[in-house]
């Protein structure tokens, strides 16, 4: 079918595509980008090597001090540290104070006052350090939070941004494909929205048609197929009587050349007793003119009349009868006949009727 042209559309869709394609452009540059976390990540290595207390061997923020959950097992290895030092300090204390007991000096004394004072800075810088403490947590915590939240925008805007790109590409490859369109059918050569809603008429009455006849072909189809299970039971059974037929023909065959008459005796004694037993009843011919009818002519004082029969093809039971030649009305004697499958009564009923004493 010829393509139909609706110029303001495709304006439409050209613009709205371009706009489509830069928005998918801008959001990609963003991507690109990132979320202004690599600017910072110079100063946050080096406050976190800077903080760095035990050997590089075995401080975990020197070997990843990109990653600010390490921040608690730093902190943590500072604290031992401080304990080890503060174990140190009383060490060497001990020492210096039993060095001085033995060599009877007198060890450096406390002014009054100052054990207080020390303890009075410990004490604030312990406050300091527990409010350090939970600062830090509480950037630790913030970090890992916007790092999740991070990451699940990450993840969304990968997402929205490859169903951008996939839709860019669609609306290029249908740019692509309605000017191929256009080149392929010109506008002298296209269907005006009146021809396209006839020409679409006529294949639905077509398809309508095309429905209507398959469904006849398969109704015939399945009558066919029962038809022919039918005759292939029929062939079947015949196959068996003539295996049947010939056995015994080939036993005659072998008797009549071993000089045995008896069965042509037979022969021409049943060919002359149905000969009489015709003249006797007046039969002309009898005709099968199809599977299920036999035609039977006889010969009476108004003529040549033929009695059809007709019989059921399924259960080969008489079905019906009728006179041909002979207005004579026998619908009852067929209808009694019919009931009791009884073909010789109806035939000799039929004869009385046409040959009155």
């Amino acid at each position: 079918m010829a393509a139909i042209a609706n110029p303001s559309t495709m304006h439409a869709s050209t613009s709205g595509g371009s706009s489509l394609h830069q928005a998918v452009d801008h959001i990609s540059t963003e991507v690109s980008s990132g979320f202004h976390v690599l600017q910072h990540r110079d100063r946050f290595q080096e406050k976190a090597l800077r903080d760095v207390t035990l050997n590089s061997n075995d401080s975990a923020m020197m070997l990843d001090p990109n990653n600010p959950v390490l921040v608690r097992e730093e902190m943590e290895s500072q604290k031992e540290y401080f304990r080890r030092l503060k174990f140190t300090y009383l060490e060497q204390e001990a020492k210096r104070h039993f060095l001085s007991s033995i060599m009877l000096e007198e060890p450096p004394t406390v002014e009054q006052g100052e054990n207080e004072e020390r303890e009075r800075i410990n004490a604030e810088k312990k406050a300091v350090l527990k409010e350090t403490k939970s600062t830090i947590e509480e950037m630790r915590s913030m970090t890992v939070k916007l790092a999740e939240e991070n990451a699940q925008k990450h993840i969304a805007m990968s997402e929205k941004l490859a169903e951008a790109q996939a839709l860019q590409k669609q609306i290029r490859d249908m740019e692509l494909e309605l000017a191929r369109i256009k080149a392929t059918h010109p506008p002298e050569n296209r269907m005006t929205t009146a021809q396209a809603n006839d020409t679409l008429d006529a294949q639905i009455v077509e398809m309508e048609r095309l429905t209507d006849a398959i469904s006849s072909t398969q109704s015939q189809t399945d009558t066919a197929r029962e038809e022919v299970a039918r005759v292939a039971k029929e062939v079947q059974r015949l196959s068996r009587d003539r295996e049947r037929e010939e056995a015994r023909a080939k036993e005659v065959r072998e008797g009549r050349e071993a000089g045995d008459t008896k069965v042509d005796e037979i022969c021409r004694w049943y060919s002359s007793s149905m000969a009489f037993y015709r003249s006797l009843l007046g039969i002309k011919s009898v005709k099968a003119v199809s599977d299920s009818e036999l035609h039977m002519e006889y010969d009476v004082p108004i003529g040549p009349v033929t009695l059809a029969l007709t019989f059921d093809e399924m259960s080969k039971r008489f079905a019906d009868a009728r006179l041909i030649g002979s207005d004579m009305d026998i619908s009852e004697s067929v209808g009694i006949a019919a009931g009791s499958n009884d073909v010789p009564g109806l035939v000799a009923d039929v004869l009385v009727r046409l040959r009155p004493a």
